[in-house]
């Protein structure tokens, strides 16, 4: 058994995982991110934050809950694991209720404070619903999501819905007017409905006071709780978990190596993400873009392609490939035709565009060195599966919600989830690293 370790984070992304896991690094705790629960764990030393993804967003409920129980006791079990985070995705998509439920059974915890607001990226709760810079997330790229698609922004109706007439009366809340009083009120509500047998419990948060005010109410309450939320939860909680614990300040070089980005993501956001960067002066004599079409994810990765790739990886060069264009047009009469013949549903297009950007960087990592920035959190997992990373350490922080991590075989690796950030994060993220570069 490893002894060192004592905070387990379950997410049910790689990117939610990884950005949830920067919180307890920027703490001064040793962290690492597992891609397989399986893994035998040899030579992890001095972990203080382990963090994993269930890959589980867009599975079966009953098969998301019970990744999420026996992951729960693998960190309880192997692990040491003293405090449990069960990150949830701040739009709610997913299987959120199961997976609280099985953590709940697993840990033995009494009930569950879901936070999913993330102030810091836009997204609050407000009379239980959840907005995205003001919209709710019933109207954003969120509810077009193609595995777990949105469809109400009321937090509590969204966690009651998988649940039966009775066990819906498990699910509550803490509205802003007791939230903005502070701890003590938080508290005290919390208290009254945990007695009174409620085991999923949402809380308004608008502000990172908000956020701080609710770490400390699950300090003062005599229930042993399970904290569900965002990163920006995390970052509250990780002061309170880890205490004195000194962080490194160490300023990290990074190799100069070109950049590949490979992006699954079609949201709106990412599409603005890419654009900023192709139009940025500094890169614009070093730098190759590859559309992806339609027939090219139907057609497969072709050798073609990852010369093409290959050529343009070099010096510091910066080589993007991804499916912003890929909405627009599945919404032709040609393309929707082409998916009937096919037979392929949009669900099943988004797995062929995770599994094809998957298999280029396995391709790719045969012939060059680079330094891999993924965006989407199926498409982070399955090319960090491709390129055989086991597991991912924290090193840096680029931006507050993007690690820079490390790879069991060394290799430099970036993820952000394809609905976080700014329009510039893209070019803030290429900006650090040549920032860093050993010359």
């Amino acid at each position: 058994m490893i002894l060192s370790s004592t905070i387990g984070i379950i997410a049910d992304d790689l990117t939610g995982a990884n950005d949830t896991a920067l919180q307890f690094f920027l703490k001064g705790s040793n962290t690492e991110i597992l891609l397989d629960y399986n893994d035998e764990l040899q030579n992890h030393i001095n972990v203080g934050t382990w963090a994993i993804s269930t890959e589980s967003r867009n599975i079966d409920k009953n098969d998301a809950a019970k990744v999420v129980y026996d992951i729960a006791n693998t960190f309880k079990e192997k692990l040491n694991v003293e405090h449990f985070y069960k990150k949830i995705d701040s739009t709610l998509r997913g299987n959120i209720t199961y997976e609280i439920f099985a953590a709940l059974e697993a840990t033995g915890k009494e009930a569950a404070v879901v936070v999913p607001a993330y102030v810091q990226e836009g997204r609050i709760t407000i009379g239980g619903y959840q907005l995205l810079k003001g919209v709710p997330i019933e109207r954003t790229d969120a509810a077009r999501d193609p595995g777990a698609p949105i469809y109400e922004s009321y937090v509590p109706d969204i966690l009651k819905k998988p649940l039966g007439d009775n066990a819906k009366n498990m699910v509550a809340s803490i509205e802003l007017n007791v939230v903005a009083k502070g701890a003590g009120p938080i508290a005290q509500k919390l208290n009254e409905l945990i007695n009174a047998g409620k085991k999923i419990i949402v809380a308004d948060c608008v502000s990172t006071i908000d956020f701080e005010q609710i770490v400390l109410a699950m300090q003062k309450s005599p229930y042993d709780i399970l904290p569900c939320g965002s990163a920006g939860l995390a970052q509250a909680l990780a002061p309170v978990w880890l205490g004195d614990i000194k962080a490194n300040k160490t300023t990290k070089k990074v190799p100069k190596l070109p950049k590949l980005i490979l992006s699954g993501s079609a949201t709106t956001l990412s599409a603005l993400q890419l654009q900023k960067l192709e139009d940025e002066d500094d890169y614009s004599n070093k730098s190759y873009y590859l559309r992806l079409t339609l027939k090219d994810i139907i057609n497969g990765v072709s050798d073609s392609l990852i010369r093409r790739v290959c050529e343009n990886l070099v010096q510091d060069n910066i080589v993007v490939v991804h499916v912003s264009d890929i909405l627009e047009e599945i919404k032709t009469d040609d393309a929707k035709n082409l998916l009937i013949d096919e037979g392929i549903t949009k669900e099943a297009l988004s797995t062929k565009i995770t599994c094809y950007l998957a298999e280029l960087a396995r391709e790719i990592k045969k012939c060059s060195e680079f330094i891999l920035i993924t965006i989407g959190g199926e498409t982070s997992h399955a090319c960090c599966n491709a390129i055989g990373a086991k597991y991912l350490q924290v090193v840096d922080a680029i931006l507050p919600a993007i690690p820079l991590c490390i790879d069991s075989s060394a290799q430099l690796i970036v993820t952000k989830s394809g609905n976080l950030g700014t329009a510039t994060t893209l070019v803030e993220i290429v900006q650090y690293l040549e920032h860093h570069e050993n010359v």
